[in-house]
């Protein structure tokens, strides 16, 4: 197949718009976009290497599976090889794990299926995946495995002809497009991350390739397609945004602008010979690969990543250590397949085996802690400091009520006698540690019922981008088994209060917020909070007609992770001052939820729990007490943080 000029280019333009993107640059707010036409290029490609094979007989899968081989793994090796050398001496325990099991699934192609589970791609919290990007990788790499053995297939039942596999593709692009709604409605981050909903862009890739022969076109036709193609790229990597259901509707413009580049063929358009996008081109696997762990780096570093120099460094590297991977890498990978045949592929095959196992031995050891002094590793084991219960208790509590479990709570504590209940989300579960002792210490035991994200509000409902969540009727199964308990048993509610009116106080996520009676939340923010402090405390009263009932007060949240900020600062050798906020800051970001439950105390006799006299001094709230941290995250407290409230529930079980 004869080198195209304009593909090429094309992929130039892909890897600019994803490097953009991922730098913040301004203006580029669609850039993302440049992963799709990245996929329509393989569909295209890997469609004429199999169909012109096929037609050839002389298609091997093995040689297929081989050269995708040497093309993609050498050079994600040699970028897990040296995250991994740089996590060795600058990363604590708990983020080196995570690297670790990051690595390993990056090279075996299912990192897209781990960052599914974890968190959309979008998320503030996916700026600390060092190889969040390599989620494409396996995508692409899963299409690889099936699309070959299809057409194989299809060509041995139903005849070699162009036909058979036009039918095929339209078949698969047809189905893959048909789930994106469907799935993008309940599961968006599967909907972003899994082949079967990406799988159509390749296909589209493919079906340009079976019928390109068809289209003979004039150079100023093939200009003005390609001027069209790109017009279409840009517009989506300028304009578009993540709000977007994607893939959706709207990845058809980007795609079929890519599929308009691709088929147009203008191979000697100014747009196709323009050297610094064939260079761009050339090393666009190299810099998409090195691009991404540049903009953690940034945030790692606390740089500031909206500084224009910050981004023109940070995209030079990414070129830069872009042209040195391909060079160093990919060339040198390619040419001792080669050269030494089996025995090459052999020595290739070494380096990812070698990496794979050193990402098994740091999981094994739990992140290498021993690599590391003491007081840096006591910091970053209290990431982990949580309920032991948790996953169980918090967790997996939806998924017993969906699948009709009789219990959708959890009892801690030897005794039958029930001295009180804990009700709430993960900062309820957060601070189990710290009222189960003093229960134990009465005789009694604790109930707790919540689930992660869902306010314990009777009515209360969150939305993802299009479908209500449980939360509603998880509160209305919670507010019914609160019935088999005697009337004298507290209540306890305990929530991130704040956020479900506000949202997180790190980032602007709208799914958080709450509506009410399957209603969304309302868009103007005043009129928001007025109608929440409303619900709030009329909720809080309802729930008192039945028995007694307190409240802790919002739990100060920090502004960082506290481990991770705390074990950094140490690793990298800077000042170290224990993480704490302005008081002043906390009482702002609270206002609103604190006004309502004091309402609620004043009309109906609920009960307040502050824990700032156990949080708080001087001024300021803190996250860390002689650098050793008090939460596991940046808003929910660790084991040790929730003991610190020992005192507070004292009260509940005195009262018992």
């Amino acid at each position: 197949m004869r080198f195209r000029q304009d593909i090429n280019a094309l992929r130039g333009v892909a890897v600019a718009l994803v490097a953009l993107f991922h730098f913040q640059t301004p203006g580029f707010n669609g850039g993302f976009i440049g992963v799709d036409v990245f996929f329509v290029i393989s569909g295209y490609l890997m469609t004429a290497i199999i169909v012109g094979r096929l037609d050839k007989a002389r298609f091997s899968l093995w040689d297929f599976y081989v050269a995708r081989f040497t093309r993609i793994v050498p050079a994600l090796a040699a970028l897990g090889a040296v995250l991994m050398v740089f996590g060795w001496f600058y990363l604590d325990p708990h983020a080196y794990k995570v690297l670790a099991e990051h690595t390993g699934a990056s090279l075996a192609f299912i990192s897209n299926f781990v960052f599914w589970r974890e968190a959309g791609y979008f998320d503030v919290s996916s700026q600390a995946k060092w190889l969040l990007h390599t989620w494409s990788l396996g995508v692409e790499w899963q299409f690889y495995m099936v699309y070959p053995i299809i057409l194989m297939l299809g060509a041995r039942v139903f005849g070699n002809k162009r036909g058979v596999y036009q039918v095929l593709l339209v078949l698969i692009g047809l189905v893959s497009f048909a789930l994106d709604p469907v799935i993008a409605r309940n599961h968006p981050e599967a909907n972003f991350f899994l082949l079967p909903t990406r799988a159509w862009e390749m296909v589209v890739g493919g079906l340009v390739m079976l019928n390109a022969e068809r289209f003979v076109l004039g150079a100023r036709t093939a200009a003005t397609l390609q001027a069209i193609g790109l017009a279409a790229i840009m517009g989506a990597g300028l304009f578009f945004t993540d709000a977007y259901d994607w893939p959706g509707v709207m990845t058809l413009v980007p795609v079929f602008g890519a599929a308009l580049v691709i088929l147009s063929a203008a191979n000697d358009s100014a747009f196709s010979t323009f050297m610094p996008l064939q260079l761009l081109g050339r090393w666009s696997y190299s810099i998409y690969l090195w691009h991404w762990p540049l903009t953690v780096l940034i945030h790692y570093l606390d740089l500031p990543s909206h500084n224009p120099e910050v981004i023109t460094i940070g995209l030079a590297l990414s070129v830069l250590l872009g042209f040195i991977s391909y060079e160093l890498v990919e060339r040198r990978a390619s040419g001792l397949r080669d050269r030494f045949g089996l025995r090459g592929l052999g020595t290739l095959a070494s380096a990812p085996i070698a990496v794979v196992l050193a990402c098994a031995a740091v999981i094994h050891m739990n992140g290498a802690a021993a690599r590391l002094p003491n007081q840096i590793r006591l910091v970053s084991a209290e990431s982990t400091d949580v309920d032991p219960r948790r996953t169980e208790c918090l967790t997996n509590s939806v998924q017993r009520m969906i699948s009709g479990s009789a219990e959708i709570g959890c009892k801690y504590g030897e005794s039958p006698k029930i001295g009180a209940i804990v009700w709430g989300d993960s900062h309820g579960n957060a601070v189990i540690p710290g009222v189960v002792p003093v229960a134990a210490a009465a005789n009694e035991s604790v109930m707790f019922y919540g689930t992660s994200g869902c306010p314990p509000f009777v009515g209360a409902s969150r939305f993802g981008k299009h479908t209500e969540e449980p939360c509603r009727f998880f509160a209305k199964r919670v507010a019914d088994e609160l019935k088999q308990f005697p009337p004298s048993v507290p209540v306890v509610v305990v929530a991130r209060f704040s956020a479900y009116v506000d949202g997180k106080n790190d980032s602007a996520d709208p799914t958080i917020l709450i509506g009410y009676n399957g209603e969304r939340p309302l868009r103007d923010p005043t009129a928001r909070r007025t109608r929440y402090a409303s619900f709030l405390t009329q909720d809080l009263c309802g729930l008192a007609k039945s028995r007694p009932v307190y409240v802790l007060l919002p739990i100060p949240e920090m502004n960082e992770d506290v481990p991770s900020a705390l074990a950094k600062s140490m690793i990298l050798g800077k000042p170290t001052e224990d993480v704490s906020i302005a008081e002043t800051d906390y009482y702002k970001r609270n206002a609103v939820a604190r006004a309502a439950i004091e309402d609620a105390a004043a009309s109906c006799g609920v009960k307040t729990l502050d824990p700032l006299p156990y949080l708080c001094r001087d001024g300021r709230c803190y996250g860390s007490q002689a650098l050793i941290p008090l939460y596991i995250d940046g808003d929910h407290l660790s084991e040790r943080g929730s003991r610190r409230l020992m005192p507070l529930f004292r009260p509940l079980f005195d009262a018992s």
